[in-house]
């Protein structure tokens, strides 16, 4: 996939890197971890609708070594159950002791919407 090549091209200092993917395989995410581990992010986001557990690899690859200043995880799902959808987001925001470590590491962990450029108000706020 093309996560598994990313991380060697990208530049030493990013501004935002936002990943919004439907599947993250965790041993294809520690890949680019490990690829881009010379990169510091200012704004990291990733949105994921399934996949498999990736704060493990965060932790060993991005908090250890203070890659990120701010840091904003959502898993989304959504489950067909009585005849309808429903949509469940979890961040790792909303979780105090995930987050008090992640500041031990002076790295401020947000919510997703906070983070996330909207395109329309972006291009509103520079006209």
């Amino acid at each position: 996939t093309i996560l598994l090549h990313l991380g060697s091209y990208l530049p030493f200092k990013l501004e935002y890197l936002c990943f919004d993917l439907h599947y993250i395989k965790a041993s294809e995410f520690e890949e680019f971890l490990r690829q881009s581990q010379h990169t510091f992010i200012k704004k990291l986001l990733i949105n994921s609708n399934e996949g498999q557990d990736i704060l493990p690899s965060i932790k060993e690859y991005i908090m250890k070594r203070k890659r990120v200043k701010y840091l904003a995880i959502s898993d989304s799902s959504r489950e067909y159950t009585f005849g309808s959808y429903s949509h469940n987001v979890k961040e790792l925001f909303s979780l105090n002791y995930e987050v008090d470590e992640f500041r031990l590491y002076n790295i401020e962990v947000q919510s997703y919407l906070s983070l996330k450029i909207d395109s329309y108000n972006y291009i509103k706020e520079i006209n």
